[in-house]
């Protein structure tokens, strides 16, 4: 029997099961936090910065050389209910030696919240970095968001949040990286990860980047795994699509390969399309 589109049950869990078709992965989250962590021992790094009052509720924050540069925020993926900031500082070096600040936000996690609570915490991380711009000696006047799978989501809908509504600018995010974005939250809702998330109808219509396109035209570069599931591909594409079509700045970067945590590490690496791309992207208004 069809739950969603033309899949059965068993098929769009397949199609959303991730880890199921990376028999390595264990594997990969230890490289990344051993990466991070040697990194976090050889640069500067403000750890476990609080911006709400919940133990969950920090980042850390990576300083440039120099002040008033600009400043990278990622969010992390992990379905809404895993992972961790510190699996990620890694991706923060080609930034730093390019003289650019990174942050890496942590968040709270479902089943603990909804996703009420997630689309909050990361809203509030963002308004926190700009009102303390100039303590942390950055360009509040340049700040670029990325994030990966479900931070990939979070990424596309604080482009959508009315920031005025905030006392921030409408144009704060002056640029985007959604890496392997969940941007249509229906198939999420009707799949086994709905078993943790727990997202409601009002939920899928209220966070989804594709039912709350963004009033705002900042620059969205858009990537998935060469080889990752059909679903991821279709994601972006209709979402690709409904930017395209009120005229927003939209780049796609094409892996030919990669799986869906391949995509997240080429982020960090300079000499791949993508991360040229977010660094021509910061540079654009460096």
């Amino acid at each position: 029997m069809s739950v969603y589109r033309n899949f059965n049950q068993v098929e769009l869990d397949k199609q959303y099961n991730v880890r199921g078709g990376i028999p390595d992965f264990l594997d990969i989250f230890s490289r990344w936090s051993h990466s991070s962590a040697a990194f976090r021992s050889a640069n500067r790094v403000l750890e476990n910065i609080p911006y709400g009052i919940n133990e969950t509720q920090n980042l850390d924050f990576f300083p440039a050389a120099t002040a008033g540069r600009p400043l990278l925020v990622f969010i992390h993926g992990g379905y809404w209910q895993s992972l961790d900031k510190s699996d990620f500082s890694y991706l923060a070096a080609p930034y730093i030696k390019r003289d650019i600040n990174v942050a890496v936000v942590n968040y709270r996690l479902a089943p603990t919240v909804g996703m009420d609570e997630i689309v909050a915490d990361n809203r509030d991380a963002l308004i926190w970095l700009y009102r303390n711009a100039e303590t942390l000696a950055f360009d509040r006047d340049k700040i670029f968001l990325s994030g990966h799978s479900a931070g990939g989501h979070l990424t596309a809908t604080m482009v959508s949040i009315d920031w005025t509504t905030h006392g921030l600018p409408a144009n704060v995010l002056k640029g985007a990286c959604a890496i392997s974005g969940l941007y249509d939250l229906e198939p999420i809702r009707l799949c086994y990860l709905n078993k943790a998330v727990g997202l409601t109808p009002a939920q899928v219509e209220q966070f989804s980047p594709t039912k709350k396109l963004p009033a705002v035209n900042t620059p969205l570069i858009l990537t998935v795994g060469g080889n990752e599931s059909d679903e991821y591909h279709r994601l972006q594409a209709e979402y690709a699509e409904l930017l395209g079509a009120k005229g927003m700045e939209i780049q796609i970067v094409r892996q030919a390969d990669g799986h869906h945590f391949d995509a997240v590490d080429r982020l960090g690496d300079a000499e791949n399309e993508l991360g040229k791309a977010m660094l021509q992207l910061i540079e654009r208004f460096s």
